[in-house]
């Protein structure tokens, strides 16, 4: 009876394992799904999902009073909640997978916050203050981005006005979108090496947030 007994207790430790292995978290807003931040004062979306466990077979639960989750909820196989640093200390925010059946903790998660830089506005890849006619051309439009940060959240520019002046003339195109015009090609195209291009006015958003202005960008273009 003892090794029975033995055996099932060590059958039920592997099955915890097996089910903790099978369960993939993170941080819907970060870059990277194998780094477990979340942002300070801004969005994160903790997201949870298992090969081997439906998403009704477990249960989220902050174990710091530095994590505060909010109410999970569930689209497909996948379980959501929204997740805040409260007062990080630099020290790991716990978050628990807890069976709903057994109350058992299968897996525990240790995140940490960072701080996240201001966003700023790029014309595609582009990152210097003068660039190369062909570079200029093949790119699309303007990017948000937070430099050195793995924040991703999805703003994007909703408007923006692009100026390019030189001797043989030049535009001032007022833009809603992102994306750059064919107009807007053709000008930096035709303009002469050494001109500046100006995107100013630039204002991003996103579906839940207040529309904000970035800085300008001002990209001198070299023929070579």
């Amino acid at each position: 009876m003892k090794q029975l007994f033995i055996i099932l207790l060590s059958f039920g430790s592997l099955s915890a394992l097996a089910q903790a292995d099978s369960i993939h978290v993170w941080n819907k807003w970060c870059a990277s799904k194998d780094t477990m931040l979340l942002f300070n004062a801004e969005y994160n979306l903790i997201q949870v999902y298992s090969k081997t466990l439906k998403p009704s077979d477990i249960m989220l639960k902050s174990l710091d009073k530095t994590l505060r989750i909010g109410k999970p909820e569930v689209k497909g196989d996948t379980t959501s909640v929204m997740a805040m640093p409260y007062h990080p200390n630099n020290k790991p925010m716990r978050l628990a997978i807890v069976s709903s059946k057994t109350r058992r903790v299968l897996k525990t998660l240790n995140f940490y916050s960072d701080n996240v830089p201001a966003p700023v506005a790029r014309l595609g890849k582009i990152q210097a203050n003068e660039a190369l006619r062909k570079d200029l051309l093949q790119q699309q439009g303007i990017n948000v981005v937070y430099p050195k940060s793995l924040y991703n959240y999805p703003y994007v520019v909703k408007q923006y006005t692009f100026s390019i002046h030189h001797a043989k003339g030049g535009a001032t195109i007022p833009v809603i979108g992102s994306f750059l015009t064919k107009t807007m090609l053709d000008e930096m195209k035709n303009a002469p090496a050494g001109t500046v291009v100006e995107f100013t006015g630039i204002k991003a958003g996103c579906t839940d947030c207040v529309t904000k202005p970035l800085g300008d960008i001002k990209i001198k273009i070299k023929d070579k």
